[in-house]
């Protein structure tokens, strides 16, 4: 449980907990990305324009500059789409019918993304929906229906703006962002400034503190309290942004997580049923964002013509009507002192507890819920079925005895009170770490330092020829003070601890916990708490779990280990060298599973890749193989830009965008005997003429052409 500052909200924040967001830029026209990107980023995907602060975002995109050849060559500068963009449904009213059937009771909607297309008659503005394409002043419908239906109204704006070339000076502070965002409150009764596009300056530049007392003032003199987010670099926001990814654990302070329906926040019109959230996992998503005290604001994105994709709806109303049915649980609930399960999701409405059981089942285990703490005194039903209940060392476990649950997931309101106070005859508490560097500093080459059951404090350095070595990772903890834990010297081997304690992380950028400098270290069945840093040669990392490594050395080996990302990091980043080996992890959630930059004569093989766009990227390698993974759920399962002599053999690829990008001067890449399923495209090759595609099979792919080839067609 993390995030105890106590933070002053808007009193309404705690009473609207799930809210409508909705994207549409002038990229709503082409409505293309590959399958994992944002839509909304088409003109950065385009790559022909120097646009400002790009940044993750792969640019130009291969898949981008294919899809415009051969659907939109006609249109030779990003604004030639605005002449499209219609908005001829768009009904200010029907979306926020969507919003109340779904038990949704704020809205956010873009005013200005980063391409600088503003959706009302913004101060000074021209590239307006009012003066250009629909030729509608869409916030003012909006804010205006958002009264008339009771739903608190909100507005994103991008500080970034490729459009505007004052962008970033101080005039485009004064003359563009601060007028703008002012009149969104002054005019149109913003009560939400959703902020988005700060990343590439700081708050004395956007002079945010200025920005934001000028607005609560307006507010306030309007009756309302406004609420900011942390995208404003505000130092005192009222609210953390999470975007896709909720935290671990229960936060106290105020949070909020965004998401799309889909992977992109713009309409992609190759997002398929399938890489939408079904209401099953749109529920157990809600519960999950509730029960451990945050909001979901649920992305659509509109088609050219301004009505929402049925698809998308869909969901959004199926889990709206449980939503309506119990409305406090969602709207009236706070965090209970545990969130759940993958089955069972917690919250406290009043003085009850109230169990959502998401498999709606006839048996139902509540973990947790334990005598030792709490007494039970009560267990109901909320659709009123019988039930028998018992609570045991383990938790309480329900059975129905009449019916299973109606509707997509049982709530159950448990009676509690605190359990009788033990009497401990033992003193339970931890003691204070145990000193470990003496031990290590008194071994000598050879020896082996074995250490028991507990806590010991760090940082430590492991001597060169020294073996380090717990009881097991959940036995023996090293733990540091928020800086590097463990520092391994020449063939030192650090084996079954965990290592925590290390510099807390801040977004994507490396946190590391262990360096390995010494050559021929080795790293052994270890949890970390952070990074690998891997700067000395032969260096062996086997069986850890962690977040990554980040290498620079030669013939690096990495086998067995599973790294979980946060959705915008890299699980495996080694830079030059040669014969580097990646046999058998599994990785998850990052960005990009594993990239080689400008390393020769190394080997993945055998892996298990879940990411976001990447989950093997070659970048300027010569003669790496990349042979018989498993890689699903990825945009590009493997892209092989510039380098030579790569090979791509015997992967099985399933439900991302592509199977194998070759790119941007790659040359004599070979993609053969590869299995990709389910994907948009098989093989897509743009500026890399010499790649050999030799016999793959291709199974329910989406478009009629396996192979893609550019920039002329094939």
């Amino acid at each position: 449980m993390a995030g105890l500052a106590p933070v002053t909200v808007p009193r309404w924040w705690n009473e609207r907990r799930y809210g409508l967001f909705v994207h549409s830029n002038i990229a709503t026209v082409p409505s293309f990305a590959p399958i994992g990107e944002y839509a909304d980023w088409y003109w950065s995907h385009m790559g022909t324009d120097q646009l400002e602060d790009v940044a993750l975002h792969p640019k130009p995109m291969a898949e981008v500059l294919a899809y415009h050849r051969d659907r939109w060559a006609h249109v030779e500068q990003y604004d030639g789409f605005i002449p499209f963009l219609t908005y001829h449904r768009f009904d200010a009213d029907e979306q926020l019918e969507l919003a109340t059937s779904g038990g949704m009771n704020y809205l956010v909607h873009v005013t200005k993304h980063h391409d600088g297309f503003c959706w009302w008659d913004a101060p000074g503005a021209q590239r307006t929906s009012v003066l250009q394409g629909p030729k509608r002043n869409v916030m003012a419908e909006l804010a205006d229906a958002c009264r008339r239906h009771d739903v608190l109204f909100g507005t994103y704006y991008s500080l970034l703006d490729w459009a505007d070339d004052r962008y970033p000076s101080a005039s485009y502070v004064d003359e563009v962002l601060h007028p703008h965002v002012l009149d969104l409150v002054e005019r149109y009764g913003s009560q939400i400034l959703w902020g988005d596009g700060h990343w590439g300056h700081g708050p004395d530049l956007w002079r945010s503190e200025a920005l934001v007392e000028r607005a609560q003032q307006i507010a306030a003199s309007q009756g309302h309290e406004l609420l900011v987010n942390d995208r404003w670099w505000h130092p005192s926001p009222h609210v953390t942004t999470y975007e896709y990814n909720a935290p671990a654990d229960i936060e106290l302070s105020p949070w909020e997580l965004c998401r799309g329906v889909g992977h992109s926040f713009c309409n992609n019109r190759v997002e398929r049923a399938e890489h939408l959230l079904s209401t099953g996992a749109l529920l157990d998503l809600l519960t999950e964002v509730i029960a451990k005290g945050g909001n979901l604001l649920l992305n659509v994105g509109p088609s050219v013509d301004g009505s929402i994709p049925e698809l998308q709806q869909r969901p959004i109303r199926e889990v709206g009507a449980w939503v309506n049915k119990h409305s406090d649980v969602i709207h009236g609930s706070r965090p209970f002192d545990q969130w759940g399960d993958a089955q069972v999701r917690y919250v406290r409405v009043g003085d009850e507890l109230i169990a959502v059981d998401l498999a709606a089942g006839s048996e139902v285990a509540l973990s947790g819920i334990t005598p030792d703490r709490y007494e039970v005194t009560s267990v109901e039903a909320d659709d009123g079925g019988a039930l028998h209940w018992e609570q045991h060392r383990g938790g309480v476990t329900l059975s129905r005895i009449d019916r299973s649950p109606t509707g997509l997931a049982g709530v159950y309101r448990v009676g509690l009170r605190p359990a009788a106070e033990t009497i401990r005859l033992f003193d339970e508490r931890d003691g204070l770490p145990r000193p470990l560097q003496p031990l290590l500093d008194a071994a000598a080459p050879g020896d082996i330092v074995q250490i028991t059951d507990g806590v010991y404090e760090g940082p430590i350095t492991v001597p060169d020829g020294v073996t380090l070595r717990g009881m097991g990772w959940d036995r023996t903890e090293v733990r540091g003070a928020a800086a590097l834990v463990v520092q391994l010297g020449v063939d030192s081997r650090l084996e079954h601890v965990h290592v925590s304690g290390g510099p807390a992380r801040f977004f994507n950028f490396h946190a590391p916990a262990v360096a390995m400098f010494g050559a021929g270290a080795a790293l052994v069945g270890c949890h970390c708490d952070g990074h690998v840093l891997v700067g000395a040669d032969d260096v062996v990392i086997q069986s850890i779990t962690g977040i990554g490594v980040v290498g620079w050395s030669e013939r690096t080996r990495i086998e067995r280990c599973t790294f979980k990302g946060m959705r915008w990091d890299v699980g495996i980043e080694l830079t030059g060298g040669s014969g580097h080996v990646i046999d058998r992890n599994e990785l998850v959630d990052h960005l990009c599973n594993v990239r080689l930059r400008d390393a020769s004569a190394s080997l993945v093989t055998e892996n298990r890749f879940e990411g976001r766009w990447w989950a093997v990227h070659l970048v300027n390698c010569d003669h790496v193989e990349v042979v018989d993974n498993n890689m699903q759920h990825t945009m590009r399962a493997v892209d092989v830009e510039a380098g030579n002599g790569s090979v791509i053999t015997g992967n099985w690829v399933a439900d991302g965008d592509s199977g194998a990008l070759v790119e941007f001067g790659a040359t004599d890449t070979a993609v053969i005997d590869n299995h990709i399923e389910r994907c948009r495209i098989g093989v897509l090759v743009w500026d890399a003429p010499t790649t050999r595609i030799g016999p793959n099979t291709f199974v329910d792919l989406h478009e009629q052409d396996p192979i893609v080839i550019g920039p002329e067609p094939a």
